[in-house]
């Protein structure tokens, strides 16, 4: 091997080298950034029970009232699983159909219309779950709790819908 071959292999092996670098680099600042976020915004951190506790107080519930939104926030989350355990089947029939070389695509569209059919029936029982729990409370605080639910970047708000969600 003459000089300059040797020459251009070791550069293509430097630059894979710093290649290598700057990528670890990357992942590192990244991982660093990650962790940071994570213990700024430490109410992502809380358990569904302390969520609860936090609206309930947010709220100014009284014991009856509290009772009402575990009951509620307790229906929310069992429906939640049973409207997932039933879709995966379908979700996963969808995905198996797609990967098969001719996919019926009747089939995908009935399994599609099915999972949407679940997914209506769910967002009707969830409305008439909160209408329930809605009418247990005072206009203040109906009102205080459609906003808190409605507003994004409320870390309250984002703890009402965290909490429902499993």
């Amino acid at each position: 091997m003459t000089a300059v071959a040797e020459g251009a292999k070791a550069h293509r092996r430097g630059r894979v080298l710093w290649l290598v670098l700057a990528a670890s680099l990357a992942l590192n600042v990244f991982f660093v950034g990650a962790m940071v976020w994570l213990r700024m915004t430490g109410d992502a951190m809380l358990t569904p029970e302390q969520r609860f506790e936090q609206v309930a107080s947010e709220l100014g519930l009284d014991a009856d009232q509290r009772a009402s939104f575990r009951e509620f926030a307790d229906h929310v989350r069992s429906e939640t699983r049973r409207l997932r355990q039933s879709d995966e089947p379908l979700l996963k029939g969808v995905w198996d159909e797609m990967g098969k070389p001719q996919p019926d695509q009747a089939l995908i569209a009935q399994m599609v219309d099915q999972a949407t059919d679940h997914r209506r029936a769910y967002q009707r029982e969830m409305t008439a779950a909160l209408s329930g729990f809605l009418g247990k409370l005072t206009p203040t605080q109906r009102a205080r709790f459609i906003e808190l639910a409605q507003r994004h970047k409320d870390p309250v708000g984002w703890r009402i819908r965290r909490l429902v969600t499993p």
